[in-house]
């Protein structure tokens, strides 16, 4: 069971999985790590490998599993970032209520320039015209006035 590079990852197969078998189950974990008693000999070790010189906080982490136990597919994420756990619960709310891909803007195409032949030429008016030729020979323009 891997776990997918980026969230973006994540959103965009996990869609495509429950639109191709709806009996898919998403299941989050969240995993703060405490001090109790047993847990407090195993942070001790840890550090001991670690540099003694930065002690560090406990970090929380989210897991997110995407399973499907007809076929056995498992698409896995982790992350620590506050953001990115906000917009990735969001997101699976909407996948839940059942949005697709498109609905989810997750993957936003790249504008196209289309050229629309049949609309006619725009041509500026003369007064505009008049004002950009007067700009370029260095017309001081705006200001406070006379004091």
């Amino acid at each position: 069971m891997p776990y997918l590079p980026t969230s973006q990852a994540f959103l965009e197969q996990s869609a495509e999985l429950l639109q191709a078998y709806p009996a898919t189950r998403i299941v989050t974990k969240y995993n703060f790590p405490t001090t109790r008693p047993g847990n407090v000999k195993r942070i001790q070790k840890s550090q001991a490998k670690k540099a003694e010189s930065t002690p560090s906080a406990p970090i929380a982490t989210l897991t997110l599993k995407t399973f499907n136990p007809a076929t056995g597919i498992c698409l896995q994420y982790r992350t620590n970032k506050a953001q990115e756990v906000s917009r990735l619960i969001t997101s699976l709310g909407k996948l839940a209520a059942g949005a697709d891909v498109a609905g989810l803007g997750l993957s936003a195409p790249a504008p196209v320039d289309v050229e629309m032949v049949d609309a006619p030429a725009v041509e500026e008016p003369k007064q505009q015209q008049q004002q950009q030729t007067q700009g370029a020979k260095g017309k001081k323009k705006g200001g406070k006035g006379k004091r």
